[in-house]
């Protein structure tokens, strides 16, 4: 809560001081004085001192009034050159403070605040504890020692929130952003929702603003899906690491992975396997490693002669001949089929683009036909656009009655046929894919057979004494395939616990997600609901009439107002009267103050409107808004108005209405005795 106290402007001229001192209440002040009286300097002395003179178009001194900076004119007609002038506003939350801030100074810049800790205007002890801090500098929203905007959030007990910025990266919401949902200054202020505030580059800012000041649950979502996305993006990142392992040890066995894919899933670890085709069936890496182990027990007794194997050499040197005349069909079966696949891909990737092209030009052209423009082209009149004469647009005999089709259906086939390409080329890529493995694994096979065909042909001419080199290559050739597969499949079995382990993470991950899936909690549609109650009741009481109450609403985009007929949503600041528009600010800011009270929110639980009486406002709509500031049930308002320079009007609208005045007699600046 932010409690404004009391303020002070000391001004020192070349002919004596000149200044302001006043001591606020609780409730609704009322700040009255006749036009050039000083009620805009007063209310832009408090943002200045707040540091938040950027609602008001700048920063430091050149936004102050020409009386709080250059000359001081009293009694009328009569000038005072300003040597220096200073502003010192009391602030209460839990504690007090006063700052203290300089206009225009020979030693100070205006960057350059001081925080009294204590009631410098309205207590007794004037010798306090003094913090000099600085503010629309480098630092002022993040320094914890010297930044004056980060001191000012933490007075107000804000924990402000990081919100994505149009750079993609996150930074914190600055106060003068959300001071703008509390402050509305004269000259541009009333223009539209939250009118002055700065661009700092945050998406979306008065969202931010409100989800803040309602201290809605979707911040608090937000970091979590911050959180879950900074899991995701490592997860990918592990499980990409996880599947090039396992892709790997597949190359290198020459099997194919099968079970799991690149990117996270839920998957079933018995599922995830390495597999070798082969003419009837298919083989795992483990079989295959229990297949050769067996092999191995063949050769367990010593090496026979060449003699002793001529037999079985000869019977092997006829099955390996066979298998390999066999395999060599298969590799060129299955590279043949490789070209004539990878001709088909570049085939449909060439009608897929042109697909897309004409997709885009129908799309392009129903677009300005909806405009309400006339596609004038001389083609889609049938007309040869060289020399002028009729063309048909058909094959079809003269007298076969044909309708075109229309933009609409045109469109929705075009798209039908490029999802149709896209799957057939992603699976057309699959099997690629595959074939390519299965060709790498056949290529190895026939280096392998023709070695053993040399090996046992080498064998038959040796001298049938010596020991059978054939026979000692194969010995060590299985030797060193069980070690290899043996090795590879250890590797392969660490590589399917992480990919179980990373599962179960995805698994985790989706079920926070589904958990926060809605945008908002049912807190804060209630929210939400209340917001827009509020901010209906209030307009009726404050008399609007551009349009039926009952179909005002609130975007659940934006939580802006809006008006909802036969489905379609006007922005009701373009349906709305000029004098109505300014109605709906009024109730606007009210229910944003009224519903952060009843749920605890993070509105400083202060308003301050300068001249809010706008365009000509009725006196009947002006009072309920005065009786309407007046029954907050906690906080403080100002109302700096001139109420038409009439005592009667002044009288009229607030009749009954509890209130403080501040009454500004002739002018604001006098001189100090």
């Amino acid at each position: 809560m932010l409690k404004i106290n009391a303020i002070k402007i000391e001004i020192t001229t070349v002919d004596g001081s000149y200044g302001f001192e006043h001591a606020f209440s609780k409730g609704l002040n009322i700040i009255r004085g006749n036009n050039s009286s000083g009620k805009s300097s007063l209310f832009q002395a408090v943002l200045y001192a707040l540091g938040l003179e950027e609602l008001l178009g700048g920063k430091n001194e050149k936004t102050m009034q020409s009386v709080l900076k250059d000359t001081v004119e009293y009694p009328d007609e009569v000038f005072h050159k300003i040597i220096q002038s200073q502003i010192y506003l009391e602030i209460e939350n839990k504690s007090v403070v006063t700052i203290k801030r300089v206009i225009v100074s020979p030693s100070e810049d205006a960057k350059l605040i001081d925080v009294f800790y204590g009631a410098l205007l309205t207590g007794t002890n004037k010798h306090l504890k003094r913090q000099s801090m600085f503010v629309h500098d480098k630092g002022s929203a993040s320094n914890s020692i010297y930044g004056f905007h980060l001191f000012l959030a933490n007075f107000l007990e804000w924990e402000l929130p990081e919100v994505p910025n149009s750079q993609g990266q996150y930074t914190h919401l600055y106060l003068q952003q959300i001071a703008p949902s509390f402050i509305v200054e004269q000259k541009s202020g009333w223009a539209d929702f939250f009118a002055t505030m700065p661009y700092y580059g945050i998406k979306q800012a008065s969202s931010r603003v409100i989800e803040f000041i309602l201290n809605m649950d979707i911040f608090e979502n937000q970091k979590k899906k911050q959180e879950i996305g900074y899991q995701s993006d490592m997860l990918k990142e592990k499980w990409k690491t996880s599947f090039i392992q396992l892709s790997n040890i597949a190359r290198d066995t020459r099997f194919i992975l099968q079970g799991v894919t690149d990117h996270p899933s839920i998957v079933n670890i018995d599922e995830i396997c390495l597999l070798k085709e082969r003419e009837t069936d298919a083989v795992t890496i483990e079989n295959e490693y229990l297949y050769l182990k067996h092999e191995m027990l063949k050769y367990d007794g010593e090496v026979r002669t060449v003699g002793e194997n001529i037999e079985l050499n000869e019977k092997r040197l006829e099955d390996l001949q066979n298998k390999l005349n066999l395999k060599s069909l298969q590799y060129d079966k299955i590279s043949s089929d490789l070209l004539l696949g990878e001709q088909q891909i570049n085939q449909y990737e060439t009608q897929l683009l042109d697909v897309i092209s004409d997709l885009n030009k129908n799309k392009a052209a129903l677009k300005v036909v909806k405009l309400g423009g006339d596609i004038n082209s001389e083609i889609s009149k049938s007309i040869c656009p060289t020399c002028h004469q009729q063309i048909e647009d058909t094959l079809l005999p003269q007298d076969v009655q044909q309708v075109p089709m229309r933009l609409e259906d045109n469109i929705k086939y075009l798209e039908s046929e490029k999802k149709m390409l896209e799957k057939y080329i992603e699976g057309q890529k699959r099997i690629q894919k595959e074939n390519q493995i299965r060709t790498n694994q056949l290529k190895d096979e026939l280096t392998e057979l023709r070695a053993d065909i040399r090996r046992i042909k080498k064998d038959l001419i040796s001298d049938s004494r010596m020991p059978s080199i054939a026979e000692i290559e194969n010995r060590l050739n299985l030797q060193k395939k069980v070690e290899f597969l043996e090795k590879k499949i250890e590797e392969f079995e660490i590589q399917k616990l992480q990919i179980q382990l990373l599962s179960n993470t995805y698994s985790s991950i989706l079920a926070q997600k589904s958990e926060i899936d809605g945008t908002y909690s049912k807190l804060d549609n209630k929210k939400i609901e209340e917001l827009k109650l509020s901010f209906i009741r209030l307009l009726k009481e404050f008399k609007y009439e551009s349009k039926p109450i009952n179909t005002i609403s609130l975007s659940l985009d934006d939580y802006m107002p809006l008006n909802q007929i036969d489905g379609e949503k006007y922005n009701i600041r373009f349906d709305s009267s000029a004098s109505d528009f300014i109605r709906c600010l009024w109730a606007y800011y009210i229910s944003l103050m009224l519903v952060s009270i009843n749920y605890n929110g993070n509105h400083p639980n202060i308003l301050m409107f300068d001249e809010p009486k706008q365009q000509d406002m009725s006196e009947e709509g002006f009072r309920n808004f005065l009786k309407e500031l007046s029954e907050i049930p906690i906080g403080q308002v100002f109302v700096f108005a001139s109420f038409e320079n009439k005592d009667e009007s002044f009288i009229s609208v607030t009749n009954n209405i509890e209130y403080h005045l501040v009454k500004i007699e002739d002018k604001l600046i006098k001189p100090l005795f």
